[in-house]
């Protein structure tokens, strides 16, 4: 296999795994705290990510500063969601207006999650971002109008930005408006991304970092909302969840045949690599042996807690696969080693 055609393979796998594990831990905050509290996780998290990569994410994409507002904003996220896989249309009405929609399936919440989910939710996490766009641009002229919500029945998530004659006054950088017939997407007109700068290489890596980022982000904001006990039970129930829900769709994605201590080591180890961990495996004798170096998302001096609610996924993997294999943890301040192992007998 080529380095490229491995590392599609590896950004696609970490990109669903990472995604997935985002999801998760919304999932898990909304069963444990309701909906009042993931409004306020999701509200945090997009405005922390915000401040964190807004105007820096304008220029590495190559947008031009003399641009007009709406059409920066519009294409920032045109592109970067672009980037981290989401399906996007892109129209200019004008200079000053431009629409952009999120189309299904959501990223989000995806299958049947989104059902569960009320349709005010996803209107406060509008109020979130795109409205403070203008703010970070340093015009005050320009707000964000929502049209359309998926939670609510319709096909996207729809809105526009529009540069105002006049400075807003505040509360007015976001309405909401009923609009049945809105402008109709042509591809061929749609901003490109400059592919001297943006190669396939750093596009699937900046995919990969990119869901990556979001689970960093998410962890560091339900430690502001509610503190490290809370937020390492909500870690631990999303990854015994996405191991018990997921385990099967991404051992098939990897390609991983059969179930036995072996295999499970193999789609582990694949997953690690995929994820850009650093590691070292060792297959001596009857047991094998991983010695993981990395945490990511987190930095390396990741705390005890944190990366034993991470082991919860390997941990649960392997007994969703096969009853008779243990992986067990053994952690140092440097580096911690799951040891995957028959037993020869049923565990459970």
């Amino acid at each position: 296999m080529e380095d490229l055609d491995r590392l599609r393979t590896d950004c696609e796998l970490a990109a669903k795994f990472w995604g997935r594990t985002f999801s998760a831990l919304g999932a898990v905050t909304y069963r444990e705290k309701g909906v009042a509290a993931l409004g306020d996780l999701w509200v945090l998290l997009l405005r922390q990510h915000q401040s964190e990569f807004y105007e820096q994410g304008l220029r590495k994409l190559g947008i031009d500063d003399g641009e007009p507002p709406a059409i920066k904003a519009a294409k920032y996220h045109y592109f970067t969601n672009m980037i981290g896989g989401l399906t996007m249309d892109y129209i200019e009405e004008s200079p000053k207006k431009v629409w952009i929609r999120y189309t299904a399936p959501m990223w989000t919440y995806p299958g049947t999650t989104m059902l569960a989910i009320p349709g005010s939710l996803r209107r406060r996490i509008f109020t979130a971002w795109h409205p403070r766009n203008g703010k970070l641009m340093r015009c005050p002229r320009l707000g964000w109008v929502s049209t359309k919500f998926i939670m609510e029945g319709e096909p996207y998530d729809e809105g526009y930005f529009q540069e105002y004659d006049r400075e807003l006054l505040p509360g007015e950088e976001y309405r909401f408006e009923v609009v049945h017939r809105t402008p109709e997407f042509n591809s061929a007109k749609a901003p490109q991304l400059d592919a001297k700068i943006w190669p396939e290489a750093r596009m699937l890596k900046a995919r990969r970092n990119w869901s990556r980022e979001y689970v960093r982000t998410t962890i560091d904001c339900l430690f502001q909302l509610f503190g490290e006990q809370i937020t390492y039970f909500i870690f631990r129930q999303a990854m015994r969840g996405l191991a018990i829900q997921y385990t099967q769709e991404l051992k098939q994605d990897t390609q991983v045949a059969g179930a036995d201590s072996d295999a499970i080591a193999k789609f582990i180890v694949t997953l690690l690599r995929a994820c850009n961990q650093q590691f070292e495996l060792d297959r001596g004798g009857a047991k094998t042996r991983i010695k993981l170096y990395s945490f990511l998302p987190f930095p390396g001096h990741a705390s005890e807690e944190l990366r034993s609610a991470m082991f919860e996924f390997p941990v649960m993997a392997a007994r969703l696969l096969n009853g008779r294999v243990s992986v067990i943890r053994q952690a140092k301040p440097e580096y911690e080693t799951w040891e995957i192992d028959d037993a020869g007998k049923w565990l459970w």
